[in-house]
């Protein structure tokens, strides 16, 4: 199916959930979580950031308003406001991605999450602090967790070290993050989730596995990735099977428990995921053989259904349309498909897989890897 053809399908699928393909059995009732959701100021399209890996270094923020080249490889993240968090090196400034001026000051971060009310992190120099900045980038709330504070006793000496990673959240006033022991003994394995309410510090998911933490855009749900542990498979990394949960804010523990859509097999890979009131949305990486792939997008409101509005690529919805990317997910900086699909008119191809990226020492020095802001939800149903 060509390109055009297919983005009209997908444009045509926009507008009704009722076209979804088959409904799969669910787990638990969608959790309420009593947290109230910030409002989501939708992106206006066509947005998209380029990040240019492979020689000269450089960020571009695409937005219909104003284009910002970022030097170096700047990550960039957006917010539920319609505003972008820019993360360049160790320094993290709020971007207005319409004019391209920063926002507010820098500040040093790590490994971060982001909700409406805080960007959350931890720093590589200080293993057992979190800071909290608030949306400004202005107050900071620092929090020391001594290794105490961990169920476990395995924790002691440089060969089993405490320290915090993973993406760190912070909703309704409360802090969430994981915890772990830091060791090459593949016996000292002790790790979970902390739950930091004040001065107050309590444990969740002990030994759990937990792969991600993932707060939903407007702040209201906190989602994580859970995985099989692999105890029954006898092949060292080899893939294993994944679902979706969502956690207890009050506790950090799981609420709900909403497994996975029909026809998910352990290759699959979750690449993004939101909930949006009552309904969790899942964007899967479908792996076909050795390399690449297609995506796949599911909702949840007690039992799965396919999402056919987003078709087989990566793709957001934003004001006027939709952005959808689609090429070899299993290879970065390869050619690839980008287009616009405005709601009425002409499908905008911005890049087209069969045309080699320039290598000429001009802007692009090689392929960019591609990210899009917007909803995983057609806007007039999120």
């Amino acid at each position: 199916m060509t390109l055009v053809r297919r983005l009209v399908l997908v444009v045509l699928g926009v507008v009704h959930l009722g076209g979804c393909g088959p409904v799969g059995s669910g787990g638990d009732p969608v959790f309420d979580p009593g947290l109230p959701g910030a409002d989501v100021v939708p992106v206006a399209g066509p947005a998209y950031v380029e990040q240019v890996l492979i020689g000269r270094q450089h960020t571009l923020v695409h937005t219909p308003a104003h284009t910002t080249r970022l030097a170096g490889a700047a990550e960039v993240a957006w917010r539920a406001d319609g505003r972008a968090v820019v993360v360049d090196g160790f320094d993290a400034f709020v971007l207005d991605p319409d004019t391209g001026a920063p926002v507010s000051g820098r500040v040093p971060v790590g490994e971060f999450g982001l909700t409406p009310e805080a960007l959350t992190t931890t720093r590589t120099e200080h293993p057992a602090r979190v800071l909290v900045y608030d949306a400004a980038l202005g107050d900071v709330r620092r929090i020391d967790v001594p290794a105490a504070e961990a169920e476990s006793d395995q924790i002691g000496g440089l060969d089993a070290e405490f320290h915090l990673h993973g993406r760190p959240y912070t909703l309704g006033g409360v802090t969430f993050v994981e915890w772990g022991v830091n060791s090459e003994d593949d016996t000292l394995t002790d790790h979970g989730l902390f739950r930091i309410e004040g001065d107050q510090v309590t444990q969740a998911l002990r030994n759990e596995p937990l792969v991600r933490l993932w707060a939903s855009l407007d702040g209201s749900a906190l989602l994580a990735i859970m995985q099989d542990n692999g105890e029954d498979e006898d092949c060292g990394g080899c893939s294993v099977e994944q679902k979706v949960v969502e956690l207890d804010p009050a506790t950090g523990e799981i609420a709900a428990d909403y497994g996975t859509p029909p026809g998910y097999s352990r290759s699959w890979r979750i690449s993004a995921l939101d909930k949006v009131g009552g309904r969790v949305v899942v964007q899967f990486v479908v792996r076909s053989g050795e390399s690449g792939g297609s995506y796949q997008t599911w909702t949840y409101d007690g039992s799965w259904h396919r999402l056919v509005a987003a078709g087989d690529t990566r793709t957001r919805f934003q004001v006027g349309g939709a952005m959808a990317w689609a090429g070899d997910t299993g290879e970065p900086n390869r050619p690839f498909d980008l287009s616009w699909t405005p709601s009425a008119g002409s499908v905008q191809v911005i890049r087209e897989r069969s045309t080699p990226c320039p290598t000429d020492r001009t802007d692009w020095t090689a392929c960019p890897t591609v990210s899009l802001p917007g909803s995983l939800l057609p806007l007039d149903i999120a």
